[in-house]
């Protein structure tokens, strides 16, 4: 019984240790990302464009309003409808219209990088990189 729980807690020990250093490489790797301030909200507030994936010359993305409210842009399918932000999480509401169902989904994304110029967020293993038009 006694080999028992020393194996376990040995097993135990391994997992959580390896878990430690898993986290400590991810904030190595991540050490440049920084929340955003409070202050930096408003930088959020424009309009956000990637190039559209179906067409080259097209761009697509949301625009994003001091009201709350927020739009897509070049999206006929996916209707944007309202976003918030969460300490460093983009909140952003959207309505999909696109197979003749109407599925309304809010969606929170990490923000990964914010600035005048480049907005990248992220949500699990999906992200987008937009830039101001």
């Amino acid at each position: 019984m006694t080999k028992n729980i020393l194996t376990i807690l040995l097993i135990s020990t391994l997992l959580l240790s390896s878990c430690q250093q898993t986290t400590k490489q991810e904030t190595k790797n991540n050490e440049n990302i920084l929340p955003i301030k409070a202050s930096e909200t408003n930088l959020l507030i424009g309009s956000w464009v990637e190039p559209n994936p179906i067409n080259v010359n097209e761009v697509q993305g949301i625009k994003i309003n001091e009201d709350g409210t927020l739009k897509s842009i070049n999206m006929s399918t996916l209707v944007y409808k309202k976003w918030w932000k969460e300490n460093d999480k983009l909140a952003l509401v959207s309505e999909s219209i696109g197979n003749g169902l109407t599925i309304i989904d809010t969606t929170k994304f990490e923000i990964i990088k914010l600035n005048h110029k480049e907005l990248e967020i992220k949500n699990k293993d999906y992200t987008m990189k937009y830039k101001r038009q």
